[in-house]
């Protein structure tokens, strides 16, 4: 019995560094509150609008069209937005279209 607490002690132990982000690292949670606008090509930048970490992110994607796109919408299948997740963009008066993200890195706007 006190192997299985042992053993129980460790992954508990464990869990926090396994799910933990590495340093620097950006998270958006798209079931809190986020902007995303379209930013060229198939490129998307987002970032939260609420919370301490509001640093912008780049999304590359697989979708066609986004400039003519109203709302685009992430859907993630954990905690943070990461290759393979869904990206839904809509058009007024047309139909959504779905696509799938292909990578994510931190964004800086380029010097003006």
């Amino acid at each position: 019995m006190t192997l299985a607490y042992a053993l129980l002690a460790s992954l508990l132990a464990a869990s926090p560094a396994m799910s933990a982000q590495p340093a620097g690292a950006i998270c958006l949670n798209p079931k809190w509150d986020y902007q995303a606008k379209w930013l060229g090509g198939n490129e998307i930048v987002a970032h939260q609008t609420f919370g301490r970490d509001q640093r912008p992110i780049k999304i590359s994607t697989t979708c066609i069209g986004l400039e003519r796109a109203n709302y685009i919408h992430l859907s993630s299948d954990f905690h943070c937005i990461a290759q393979g997740d869904r990206v839904i963009a809509t058009v007024i008066g047309d139909q959504r279209r779905s696509c799938r993200v292909t990578h994510v890195e931190p964004y800086s706007a380029p010097a003006p």
